[in-house]
């Protein structure tokens, strides 16, 4: 996603949850201090280039996969059996999942705002290497590529670096109450607008 398209999309959210950009930021700064030499540089995510990728969503619930190359989206890797490629994460999973799947040599994408400082404190120094994503402005090895919840942001990856195909499953986006509704909501909305699911019709 163009990153002047992003922002405007960002600004609406910001808006639209009370969310701070400063707060966002802060932990954008704290994910590169804590990092330093373990952040990767974005290129390895090539892999995806001209493959079929299949990205697991949250409501996964064992459809069968035929694509190259699997990206899973946060909770979504704690049911899915297989190890990923790739990884997406705003690290709401046990640190033992994350060193697991880095230890299986999953590639993971970590994304900083402005509630998980903590965990980002609690997980950084203890994995080699990620891959760093912020929702503001990117700097250094700290990367926008666009998309929200760790579930639309895994498919704008998939798109970004050349996916061939996108397969997207698990993905349900009333499945939820309150402002996980809402959050996912957004993430529909994002996937439309880049053209990556069809339009609900209304």
């Amino acid at each position: 996603m163009d990153l002047g398209k992003w922002m405007k999309i960002y600004e609406q959210i910001l808006a639209d949850f009370g969310f701070s950009r400063e707060r966002d930021e802060e932990s954008a700064k704290l994910l590169a201090e804590l990092g330093k030499e373990k952040l990767l540089d974005c290129s390895v995510l090539n892999l995806l280039n001209g493959k079929e990728v299949a990205v697991i969503g949250g409501a996964y619930c064992g459809e069968k996969i035929s694509e190259e190359i699997i990206i899973t989206a946060g909770k979504a890797v704690e049911r899915f059996p297989l190890t990923p490629s790739v990884h997406v994460t705003d690290l709401e999973e046990s640190a033992e999942t994350l060193l697991k799947l880095e230890r299986s040599g999953c590639i993971l994408v970590i994304h900083a705002h402005g509630d998980n400082m903590h965990r980002i404190r609690e997980i950084v120094p203890r994995l080699k290497s990620f891959v760093a994503t912020t929702q503001s402005y990117p700097f250094d090895r700290v990367y926008n590529f666009g998309g929200f919840t760790d579930g639309d942001r895994a498919v704008i990856i998939a798109k970004t670096f050349g996916a061939r195909k996108i397969g997207i499953y698990g993905f349900d986006f009333e499945k939820a109450e309150g402002l996980k509704l809402k959050k996912l909501r957004w993430a529909r909305k994002i996937l439309e607008m880049e053209g990556c699911i069809p339009q609900k019709s209304s």
